[in-house]
């Protein structure tokens, strides 16, 4: 193939990419079907499956290219602060609204787990989100480097939170406040930095202490209600 025939067949697949995204958007990824989305780019189906084996392939990497620009806006919201903790709640304020815009909420989180599977999904979003949350965390350490056993629980943590966040706000649950879940990211964060400048021996001991004495209250409890 030539670098003409190249270039048109790239742009060809661009094409196709941002008709569908234009298309499951406004109908699903039920509604969009592949001649539909053949007829509005101009094409014929046969020219869409030479570039894409089916509609779900073809789905997926919108999906993967909205996480993108996703995580790429949060990060340029982020940029406005000066500190690397004000970045970060900045930016974690920012995927929150975000996650409500309409296309991203139909077809990264209502669609996509569903079409993609939940695994599939989880690591799309993983693979996207922690690159951008993982580096964010360790600047807010100011440490050059963090144990992958301490930093990948934290970014975890931070993913579940702002993900789940984005599920309550999108089935509107009037319990759910980005301000009220802010507060709560930054209180995490001020934990996890506490219990990094601690030995990690004396960190577990404190924590089987404490489970130790909540199981004891509980079973005084027991027996005064007994």
């Amino acid at each position: 193939m030539g670098k003409k025939s190249a270039a048109e067949a790239e742009k060809t697949r661009k094409l196709i990419v941002a008709t569908a995204r234009e298309l499951f958007a406004e109908f699903g990824f039920a509604g969009a079907t592949t001649s539909r989305i053949a007829k509005s780019a101009g094409l014929t189906e046969g020219a869409f499956f030479h570039h894409f084996k089916d509609k779900k392939a073809l789905f997926a990497e919108i999906v993967k290219n909205l996480q993108r620009e996703f995580a790429h806006s949060v990060v340029v919201h982020g940029q406005k602060e000066a500190g690397p903790l004000e970045q970060f709640i900045i930016g974690a304020r920012a995927y929150i609204a975000l996650s409500q815009s309409p296309e991203y909420l139909r077809l990264v989180l209502i669609e996509a787990p569903t079409i993609l599977g939940g695994e599939n999904w989880r690591e799309i979003d993983a693979v996207t989100s922690l690159s951008v949350i993982e580096p964010a965390l360790v600047a807010i350490t100011g440490r050059d480097n963090i144990d992958p056993a301490v930093l990948r629980p934290m970014a975890l943590l931070v993913l579940g939170l702002l993900n789940e966040t984005a599920f309550a706000l999108a089935r509107r649950d009037d319990q759910i406040t980005i301000d009220d879940v802010v507060d709560i990211l930054e209180l995490s964060i001020s934990d996890w930095l506490h219990r990094l400048d601690r030995p990690k021996a004396a960190s577990r001991k404190i924590s089987a202490t404490s489970v130790a004495a909540n199981g004891k209250t509980k079973s005084l409890k027991a027996g005064t209600a007994s």
